[in-house]
């Protein structure tokens, strides 16, 4: 009852940092728009039945773009839930930064209430991870609800993992499987940045247990059950990456977005982009002036008392906290250039996310073995909400009516990077998903989804169709039931599109998305996974559900 009780109060304590999205219609910032583009997708994709969602066919001016194949799907699945109970899609969308908020507070006092066995220490890490600048330039700089939920996913699998050493019940093990899939189709960038410390975390806790081994496997199992479930995502996410336009797009990108030392200290807030080296930048890159001062204040500690019961944990969050440090500096290139994945992240200054979180984790620590803790909570609670004070607000106001964000088609991602390598953003809307572009003849489209056209095609003089969808591995076209074969590298306007031909008469033409062997593959992985997972949790509810009728009986 207690532990409710300080819940309630951290989610009221939350509420400031959330006010400003309450605000009616949507606002100026660099991704909402993308996310509410998203969002609309994803509805349409599963009312036409797309599961798992992959291929949009009307994004890319209805040329068709591979959004939900690369492109975490979690936020819009959860924004699909407050849609259908009645949100419009900006709303919608502004609901899954609201809950990433209440719900990183919970997750983050979960995970230190588990580790550090105080409710004080727990309380203030979890305001502390709330209000910090990195969290508002997510939500109300960036409006990246994808970054935004995945850091606020992110504790429920830390506690997890720390319960697991504490108590080998096959919950926990669920529990922290299921925080491994969120996490990773919530935001995968996410995921990459707080890799290492969770396999630093699961090493401590495997140390710290008293049934190392037990731990050991338990963990194991967590971790490949979560990685089964998400196979769906990740796995074909991972494999058919070559071939996008990704690489020659983005190239070395996060060679000339390195912030400097000095910026990661102090620098101005602002609404503005990140910037190549050498120009001024338009956002802050601040960890916050009180985490950074935790900081300072434990390694202080740490020299006066350096037989802590917790100087392993004091120097994971400090190991954490320098390792964000080095990989924001221009120093870890290196590491950039050869680490697999972590060019993914793209912006180094990510990582503060990673310094905000072991500051937490260190706040909570000094609370827990600091005299005169309430004196020093009440302080350092003032002083962490009274220094984010400027920062838990929108820019302007963006509002215009939802009929703007259905008619914008575009990739919903700056570059285009996700399209195939030979396709390219379109210019102009298709006009209709088939098209006559050689000869004589009138298509009538009787089907119209992203993953399943059809259509009525009457041709008077053989003719070339085209396919108004960049081809991407799985896509198949059939003429009266028998597949045809397709060309896409036609130089000239055709060039990325199927082009097919088609003889005299009237013919029934249809064109799928289907699943390749990795997609088909990755599914089967998750399906596996979940019946695991199913027939686990059957095995531990029904002894006690058949004990209880034994005794009733």
């Amino acid at each position: 009852m207690k532990d409710l009780l300080v819940v309630l109060l951290l989610l009221l304590f939350t509420v400031p940092a959330v006010r400003e999205l309450f605000v009616p219609g949507g606002f100026t910032s660099h991704d909402l728009t993308h996310h509410v583009l998203r969002q609309i997708s994803m509805d349409k994709l599963l009312s036409e039945g797309q599961f798992p969602p992959r291929w949009s066919g009307e994004l890319n001016n209805g040329f068709g773009y591979p959004v939900f194949l690369f492109n975490y799907p979690l936020p819009a699945l959860t924004g699909e839930v407050f849609h259908k109970i009645g949100l419009d899609f900006v709303d919608s969308v502004k609901a899954v930064l609201v809950l990433s908020f209440f719900t990183s507070g919970v997750g983050m006092y979960l995970f230190l209430k588990a580790l550090a066995n105080s409710k004080l220490a727990a309380f203030l890490g979890s305001i502390f991870y709330i209000y910090a600048p990195i969290r508002f330039l997510i939500v109300y700089v960036s409006g990246t609800a994808g970054f935004a939920l995945g850091a606020a996913l992110v504790p429920f699998l830390f506690w997890a993992i720390t319960k697991l050493s504490q108590n080998t019940s096959f919950w926990y093990i669920l529990a922290g499987s299921l925080s491994l899939v969120a996490l990773i189709t919530a935001h995968n960038v996410t995921t990459i940045i707080f890799t290492p410390a969770v396999l630093g975390l699961s090493g401590l806790m495997v140390w710290r247990s008293k049934e190392r081994l037990a731990t050991s496997r338990n963990l194991g199992m967590m971790f490949l059950l979560g990685l089964g479930l998400s196979a769906w995502f990740w796995l074909p996410a991972t494999f058919e990456k070559s071939l996008l336009r990704y690489d020659e797009v983005m190239g070395r990108f996060w060679a000339d977005q390195y912030p400097t030392f000095d910026q990661l200290i102090r620098s101005p807030w602002g609404y503005g982009f990140a910037k190549p080296k050498g120009e001024p930048d338009g956002i802050s890159f601040q960890i916050g002036l009180i985490h950074l001062a935790i900081l300072v204040c434990s390694m202080g500690y740490l020299v006066y008392r350096r037989k802590s019961k917790d100087l392993d944990l004091w120097l994971f969050s400090i190991g954490a906290f320098f390792l964000s440090i080095f990989l924001m500096l221009e120093i870890s290139l290196p590491l950039w250039d050869y680490i697999p994945f972590l060019g993914f992240v793209q912006f180094p200054y990510r990582f503060l996310i990673l310094s905000v979180f072991a500051s937490s984790l260190t706040v909570a620590l000094l609370i827990k073995w600091l005299p005169w803790k309430w004196p020093i909570f009440i302080l350092l609670l003032f002083l962490v909400i009274y220094a984010n004070r400027n920062h838990w607000r929108i820019n302007e106001t963006f509002n215009p009516p939802e009929e703007y964000y259905l008619t914008q088609k575009p990739t919903t991602s700056t570059y285009g990077e996700h399209l195939p390598k030979w396709g390219k953003i379109a210019s102009r809307e298709a006009q209709g998903k088939l098209e006559i572009v050689g000869g004589a003849g009138k298509v009538a489209i009787t089907k119209d989804y992203s993953d399943e056209v059809e259509g009525a095609v009457e041709v008077k003089e053989e003719a070339i169709l085209r396919l108004n969808q960049y081809y991407f591995p799985g896509w198949v076209v059939e003429v009266d039931g028998k597949e045809v074969k397709i060309n896409y590298l036609v130089d000239g306007e055709s060039y990325g599109l199927q082009l097919f031909d088609i003889g005299l008469g009237r013919h029934l033409v249809e064109a799928k998305f289907i699943n390749t062997p990795i997609r088909n593959l990755a599914d089967r992985i998750s399906l596996i996974s979940l019946i695991i997972c199913g027939t686990m949790i059957l095995w531990k509810l029904l002894p006690q559900s058949l004990l209880k009728i034994k005794k009733s009986s």
